[in-house]
């Protein structure tokens, strides 16, 4: 397990766990009432069991490729948005794959242990998985999507009580101080984007500052990040390198691959660098 994992913990689990989510189907119930309201809406006519299929077949798209118009072409005619707005799942209405799951608590459990030397039951596989359920399948009072860190940290306390008690709470604590500080040392380049002024330069349309900053806000918070809004794409060359590295950071939020997931951070502060130098000043000093 490399130092460069150990040091990005606390946003590869964020990563990973909302990636669950991502790559998740409709579980029984949200799939069932997707079908009631295409039938409701004279969207669909055939079989429940037919409409499902064409539910895998879309939830099985990488996210940044589900649109309306793909789902559109199994339907009688196209759904209006708010139908389509239906479709959005969080970790109440999906299905969650088990063994998806289990892989993140194995390597929760392998890096921690490596990283922190340690061999206790509070970091093992199992404490792990029921930590990952319990985010998976919240309660009615707990988040049921963008997760973050903290919330990991929360539920992992949680499960640890549950499980023994306060039996390990001094040695649970100090592992949670050791990877919260870790968090703190990522959050200080964010910090000091939120601070900066932001002044959008004469060179960009209200079109293309809205397209920036809407990436800029989705990089912040770990969300997909939008295609820039005109057919034709960007024709400045600023712009067209901040939709490339949008692209590829898109590609590594949704995959599985760990020499894809460790560049996430880098490719994620090359996009912040361009936001802020695109909503800065010296575009008036370039073409």
């Amino acid at each position: 397990m490399t130092q460069d994992n150990w040091n990005f913990f606390p946003r590869l689990i964020e990563h990973k766990i909302n990636n669950l989510l991502a790559q998740a189907e409709p579980n029984n119930a949200k799939a069932y009432q997707l079908y009631k309201t295409c039938k409701n809406e004279n969207l669909w006519r055939n079989s429940f069991e037919l409409f499902t299929v064409h539910l895998s077949d879309y939830f099985s798209l990488p996210e940044v490729d589900r649109v309306k118009s793909y789902f559109d072409k199994f339907l009688d005619r196209p759904m209006n948005r708010i139908v389509y707005d239906g479709f959005h799942l969080t970790f109440r209405t999906a299905h969650i794959d088990a063994q998806r799951l289990l892989e993140v608590a194995d390597w929760s459990h392998t890096i921690i242990k490596n990283s922190c030397e340690l061999n206790s039951v509070i970091i093992s596989a199992d404490v792990f998985k029921k930590t990952l359920s319990y985010i998976t399948a919240p309660p009615s009072y707990e988040k049921d999507q963008d997760i973050e860190f903290e919330d990991f940290c929360i539920a992992w306390k949680k499960t640890v009580s549950r499980q023994f008690g306060k039996k390990h709470d001094v040695e649970l604590e100090k592992i949670l101080k050791k990877i919260r500080l870790l968090n703190e040392v990522l959050k200080r380049p964010e910090l000091q984007h939120k601070k900066k002024s932001f002044i959008p330069g004469i060179y960009l349309t209200q079109t293309e500052i809205d397209w920036v900053l809407s990436v800029r806000n989705s990089t912040l918070n770990y969300k997909s990040l939008p295609k820039f809004p005109l057919m034709r794409g960007p024709e400045k060359e600023k712009l067209i390198q901040l939709e490339r590295a949008a692209l590829l950071y898109n590609i590594i939020r949704v995959s599985a691959r760990p020499e894809l997931i460790q560049q996430l951070e880098n490719v994620r502060s090359t996009i912040l660098n361009q936001c802020d130098w695109l909503l800065n000043d010296k575009m008036a000093n370039s073409a």
